[in-house]
This record gives C-alpha cells, structure tokens and sequence, in this order.
C-alpha cells in the first residue's frame, strides 16, 4: 500500500536502516582497588569486542561489593 490510497507500494527497492540497542552487564572481579577492577574489566571488554566488533562495553560506575 503507498501513501496515496490502496494499492502496491511506490518504491518497490530495499532501503538501508540503522538500529542501536543498549545493553546492560554487571562483572564482578576480585581486586585489591576500583582500579584494578576497572583494569581486569577493560581486559574482559577488550575480549568481547575483539569477538563481537559491533559490541561496545563502556564502564558506568565501579563499586565495592559489600
């Protein structure tokens, strides 16, 4: 159906798309700082970007798990 009324579509060709998604992971690591665990968690990160290249895993909070 095109815009105009009922009928087939207008531009029958492919047209390219472009969707993002976000996606949330927790790691937990044994470290004697947040630094150190920042740097094993950039360790993993590199890891999984180098296996999934669209991925990318930024770092939006560190933490001591109590």
């Amino acid at each position: 159906m095109n815009r105009y009324g009922i009928g087939p579509g207008v531009v029958r060709r492919r047209r390219s798309y472009l969707v993002e998604a976000e996606c949330r992971m927790q790691a937990g690591f044994y470290a004697r700082s947040a630094e150190e665990a920042e740097d094993a968690f950039n360790e993993l990160s590199a890891a999984v970007e180098d296996r999934f290249p669209g991925l990318v895993l930024e770092i939006t909070d560190v933490y001591e798990d109590a």
